[in-house]
């Protein structure tokens, strides 16, 4: 089967995966309706990323500083205690980075199979990719104020 070059409003479509083969108006609905929830779901993840990013802030190079000289100039056994914090701070600093980085590449494999959905090339596929975005949007944008 050739791919169009151009936008077609066919009802008939193969869609990422071999098995994902539109060959009426019923399959149309349904394939519009898994992109444009799939597109709200890639503008969720954008903000819920961007929350992790204000929630989660790497141990700076000034309390490092801060606390080596802290450590250094007080004696062994009250220093004891600090390095434990420090350590649950870099914990918690690293499962945000991972986390962050799931999300990032989640988003990237949605973002990319979005973008191929779209060079099909079939107006109600665009459509629906355009809407969820908008839809997406919508919803996040409150969500991301309250942050």
């Amino acid at each position: 089967m050739m791919m169009p070059m151009h936008f077609t409003a066919s009802s008939r479509v193969m869609l990422l995966f071999e098995f994902w083969d539109v060959n009426g108006p019923a399959g149309m609905v349904v394939s519009v309706l898994v992109v444009l929830l799939m597109t709200v779901f890639y503008e969720l993840l954008k903000i819920w990323k961007v929350s992790l990013d204000s929630r989660s802030k790497p141990p700076s190079l000034l309390d490092s500083v801060s606390r080596t000289t802290l450590v250094e100039t007080v004696s062994e056994s009250s220093a004891s205690p600090a390095s434990p914090q420090h350590s649950s701070s870099n914990k918690r600093w690293l499962l945000f980075h991972v986390l962050q980085t799931v999300i990032h590449v989640v988003q990237v494999v949605l973002s990319y199979m979005l973008m191929l959905c779209i060079m099909s090339y079939n107006v109600w596929i665009f459509l629906g990719v355009v809407v969820g975005s908008g839809i997406g949007y919508f919803v996040a944008y409150p969500l991301l104020i309250r942050l």
